[in-house]
């Protein structure tokens, strides 16, 4: 038992020694000398042909795959870089005034094509964090391969959300939450981007999830708008981004 009793204390002795030598070394460490030098980084401006790859509106940090059927953005430094086609499906003609909900949009992420909510992208890499602002006109009102109007018919976008990517500490733009578009072609605000707002990639997404974003996309019809059967209605809209916020 002494035996015992000495290795533990011994152990301890070692330990407390071994301490009170370093912390003496330490005192007595003296500067001989210091040397300083530089860090740098240079930014140059985006090519004005770069093509900013849309993402996944769900997770924006997921970026679509390259093999995805989907329209070139602009291009540049401050570009639209996606922009989802509303599709109201096919209706049986009513004699009531109906709403009808645009089909969720169909990305290619992980090579599965999954339904997300109906978006729009921009991104703005100029660096003078200027601001910026995204209008949308419509072109006309929906009209059929005859030419006849669906007169009265309204489409509106609601439920507007801004993301981005996690852990940029970028402020959001401002979301236009109830836009309703006018067939004349008046242009409605989409996203707002003031002084110091909206750098990076942002996705304007009509709903927060797929759940929410069933019926932010609609088109109104009236009872008494003539409908005539077997007739695709179309028109287009105009996604408008300047480098001039309001």
């Amino acid at each position: 038992m002494t035996i015992k009793k000495f290795a533990v204390i011994g152990l301890v002795t070692i330990s407390a020694v071994a301490a009170t030598i370093g912390m003496g070394t330490q005192a007595s460490a003296a500067e001989v000398g210091s040397l300083t030098t530089d860090s740098k980084v240079k930014f140059t401006k985006q090519a004005e042909d770069t093509i900013i790859p849309p993402v996944n509106p769900i997770d924006p940090d997921q970026p679509l795959d390259p093999d995805a059927e989907v329209t070139p953005g602009t291009g540049g430094p401050l570009s639209i870089g996606y922009v989802s086609e509303f599709d109201f499906g096919t209706q049986e003609i009513s004699g009531e005034t109906k709403t009808y909900n645009a089909k969720l949009d169909k990305v290619k992420v992980g090579g599965e094509y999954v339904d997300v909510p109906n978006n729009v992208q921009v991104a703005d890499n100029r660096g003078n964090n200027a601001g910026w602002n995204l209008t949308v006109a419509q072109n006309g009102q929906l009209k059929d391969g005859s030419a006849r109007n669906l007169e009265g018919a309204e489409i509106a976008i609601t439920k507007g959300t801004a993301v981005t990517k996690t852990g940029t500490g970028v402020t959001a733009p401002t979301v236009n939450q109830s836009i309703k578009l006018n067939p004349n072609g008046t242009a409605s605000m989409v996203m707002n981007a003031t002084a110091n707002q909206g750098m990076g990639q942002w996705v304007d997404k009509f709903g927060a999830d797929n759940t929410a974003a069933a019926d932010a996309v609609t088109l109104t019809v009236p009872g008494k708008s003539a409908k005539y059967a077997d007739s695709d209605y179309a028109t287009t809209l105009t996604w408008t981004l300047s480098d001039t916020p309001q």
